[in-house]
């Protein structure tokens, strides 16, 4: 279980308050309970195992507990940050972390999924509460696997997910030195100005594991193969369709064509 006085002696003073749990269902879900009752901007939840780990479209995410989970709930002043550019200010937060701490080089599968060596090692989920043209709040769920769980991964995802260490290869305290310094990030990127959103946006483009790759569109329509071509300032995936023709993805997820 993660080391509570090591977390938050690592994390220092950043701005946010920290709470650290056992076990739970979903951080996200916690977090949601939070921000119903008032919980300020820059709380977060730690946790190393989810019993109920939620993904994009509704999907599980398998937490066990060889991983951090964790999430950060936003209640912005203004709307500088369109919706999708908080899974982005995520995803870059998650690439920083990684780097530094494991020396590993880490790339994003748009929109919302972390790669290192081409396994996926951690997923982002943000969610959020609106009224008129601003939201109330968001919460920005990051779940990332630090060493491969007892027994391997579930056979569903064995050949594509991964972990930052292998089992025996992890400095000991690296969870929590991985959570503090993500909590560290997320609180500074999330505090962006226009102007430097459009510096967060080129760096998540340079870390695109797509661009310049066929995959396969999943959207509510259905699946469609394509060309990734580029991410606009929005963070919308630009892509070109076998017939030439151009488009522009702003909702769903993409798999890569092997």
């Amino acid at each position: 279980m993660l080391n509570e006085e090591k977390l938050l002696s690592a994390a220092g003073d950043c701005g946010c308050v920290i709470h650290i749990v056992p076990e739970t269902g979903s951080t996200n879900d916690d977090m949601k309970a939070m921000a119903a009752y008032g919980a300020p901007d820059g709380t977060v939840i730690v946790t190393d195992k989810q019993k109920n780990g939620k993904g994009r479209m509704g999907r599980s995410f398998f937490s066990p507990r060889s991983g951090v989970y964790l999430s950060m709930l936003l209640r912005p002043e203004a709307d500088v940050l369109q919706s999708l550019h908080y899974t982005v200010v995520g995803a870059v937060a998650v690439c920083r972390t990684i780097e530094k701490i494991s020396g590993r080089k880490a790339q994003i599968k748009w929109v919302n999924d972390v790669y290192v060596d081409g396994k996926k090692v951690c997923g982002i989920l943000a969610e959020g509460s609106v009224s008129g043209d601003r939201p109330d709040w968001i919460i920005v769920g990051i779940g990332t696997n630090i060493t491969p769980p007892e027994g391997g991964f579930p056979p569903d995802i064995a050949s594509r997910a991964g972990a930052l260490f292998e089992d025996g290869d992890a400095p000991r305290g690296i969870s929590e030195l991985y959570a503090a310094e993500l909590i560290r990030e997320l609180r500074a990127l999330m505090s962006l100005s226009r102007e430097t959103v459009d510096e967060v946006i080129a760096e998540y483009r340079e870390r695109s594991l797509v661009i310049g790759r066929d995959i396969i569109a999943v959207t509510p329509a259905g699946e469609r193969p394509c060309r990734a071509v580029g991410v606009t300032d929005a963070a919308e995936l630009m892509v070109e369709y076998p017939d030439g023709k151009m488009g522009i993805l702003f909702s769903g997820e993409v798999s890569l064509k092997l």
